[in-house]
């Protein structure tokens, strides 16, 4: 492995294809068009996001939202697209600027990647493209778009960092990270965490020597020159007082650490995705142990810095869900910007390059031939929502997370789409503790179908594809009719339902079916 001072990029090959501008044009234009086939983000958990932002924007003048309800602003290191959308909304519709955000989100960090690339290499190399596979890995698919968010604006933050780095007006500079990272981190608390690490490691390895006794006065330079990115620890400090007991659980679960480095690019096809990240990870190999590859010691550092992160970290921090294994994609893509081709590999940087940009393309086909398909499917199943009254209270059940595939059909939280349309109150939204979310849903308080994850119906592993009539009829029974008008049943074998006792069916298609409570 041989590296290089991040401060003294190598030259680039003059007439490298790959490194032409038109290359990270061309990826961020390639990876919006799944969104051109969809009129909704088939992100899952960013549907529920969707029905919180329409309370969020009218709750003050509608009294069906009030009553099912509640909604506070609060200072969280989790509100870059509840900022986005009160922004763009009232421009363009909530539905549209949800879309819109969805659609930048991937662009955005595929730009971010390209410019670290440039910034401590000197050019695009072929190893970033291949980064930018995971600019719409598996927490993006989940929806996780806060997250997203502040991981896209950090890369941008840093490399401002490597870009700026010894040039003059050093007040004014800090002054402006210190900003600029105090938005990450109002985005997400976890990308200004991402920042602190890509930071910390380039000063550490600008400063890098092998005799122990500077270690403290190495620290202390390295202190002095990163506090501006240190600056949102305060905010840390005030966020986490007086929220709550956020819960953080489940310590050192390897099994579900690996299941989640298989699950990095999961989204349309098992086979097409498993080869990608099994490609990905040669990459990284070769490259790190290549005598025909450099890497830059900087995010060399930090890519290992996050894989201890992953095995350290719970599964649930701060009431955050795959708090440690949403950083996977992190590691492949500050890993595989931190290589770039020597000389020496000829034509075969050409060949990995080409290789990046193939599996790229055939991952945007296979995405956009899915995103199509859910957006057909949401516009059946939403058919539903005519036959709602205003302001209504739908109990939704589905299928559980154990029951999906690899292509999962992402209607978990299809549900709060009548949020949004009908005013109504759904029992998907998240009840969260800690300051983790703004929203508290009250129109079911006190029962068990107040919040997530009541949706979910238990089925065995087993009886996935079987006869659901027994075990629905079973948990409709224990729906209180006193807080609810509706059931909707959302991706199970609606046609082959048998007749559940005290529901009248109002609509059905192939995979959903909505009834009302009958009146006797």
């Amino acid at each position: 492995m041989r590296t290089h001072a991040p401060s003294d990029p190598a030259e680039p090959p003059a007439n490298a294809w790959w490194n032409s501008r038109f290359v990270v044009a061309a990826l961020m234009l390639l990876s919006t068009m799944p969104f051109w086939f969809a009129h909704l983000p088939p992100l899952i958990d960013f549907l529920a996001h969707i029905g919180r932002y329409q309370v969020q924007l009218h709750l003050s003048d509608s009294p069906a939202l009030r009553q099912n309800w509640d909604f506070h602003w609060q200072l969280t290191g989790n509100l870059g697209v509840e900022l986005l959308v009160a922004l763009l909304a009232p421009m363009l519709g909530l539905e549209r600027a949800a879309w819109l955000i969805a659609l930048a989100l991937p662009p955005l960090m595929i730009f971010a990647i390209g410019r670290i690339s440039r910034a401590l290499h000197g050019e695009l190399t072929p190893f970033a493209i291949a980064a930018a596979w995971f600019a719409m890995a598996y927490p993006f698919q989940l929806g996780f778009v806060n997250y997203w968010l502040g991981c896209a604006l950090a890369f941008h933050v840093f490399a401002s960092w490597v870009e700026t780095t010894g040039k003059n007006a050093p007040v004014m500079r800090a002054a402006l990270f210190a900003v600029a990272s105090s938005l990450v981190w109002l985005a997400h608390a976890y990308g200004w965490v991402v920042l602190v690490v890509l930071v910390g490691s380039f000063e550490l390895c600008r400063n890098w020597t092998r005799s122990p006794r500077t270690w403290p006065a190495m620290v202390l330079v390295i202190l002095r020159r990163t506090w501006p990115v240190l600056i949102p620890a305060v905010l840390m400090i005030v966020w986490r007082q007086g929220t709550g007991t956020a819960s953080t659980d489940h310590f050192f679960q390897l099994g579900t650490k690996i299941l989640g480095l298989i699950w990095t690019l999961r989204d349309q096809n098992v086979w097409l995705d498993t080869v990608s990240l099994l490609l990905a990870i040669g990459l990284l190999y070769f490259g790190i142990r290549s005598r025909d590859a450099r890497c830059d010691p900087a995010l060399l550092v930090a890519a290992a810095s996050f894989l201890v992160l992953i095995l350290l970290m719970p599964a649930q921090m701060f009431g955050s869900v795959y708090a440690d294994v949403r950083v996977w994609p992190i590691v492949f893509i500050v890993g595989l910007t931190a290589i770039a081709p020597t000389d020496r590999m000829g034509h075969g940087a050409g060949v990995i390059a080409g290789v990046a940009l193939a599996v790229f393309v055939i991952r945007i086909v296979a995405m956009v031939v899915g995103f199509a398909a859910y957006d057909s499917s949401y516009a059946q199943h939403l058919q539903a929502l005519k036959e709602v009254s205003r302001g209504a209270s739908i109990a939704v059940l589905t299928r559980p997370p154990s029951c999906e595939k690899w292509r999962a059909p992402r209607m978990a939280h299809l549900g709060s789409l009548a949020i949004v349309r009908r005013d109504a109150f759904v029992n998907s939204q998240w009840d969260a503790s800690g300051g983790q979310q703004l929203l508290t849903p009250i129109g079911a308080r006190g029962t068990a179908f107040n919040a997530d994850p009541s949706q979910y119906i238990e089925i065995a592993p087993g009886d996935c594809d079987g006869d659901l009539s027994a075990t629905l009829a079973q948990r409709i029974a224990q729906i209180p009719r006193d807080r609810f008008d509706y059931v909707w049943l959302l991706d199970v074998d609606a046609p082959h339902l048998a007749a559940i006792p005290g529901l009248h069916r109002l609509y059905q298609d192939d995979r959903s079916a909505l009834y009302a409570f009958s009146k006797d």
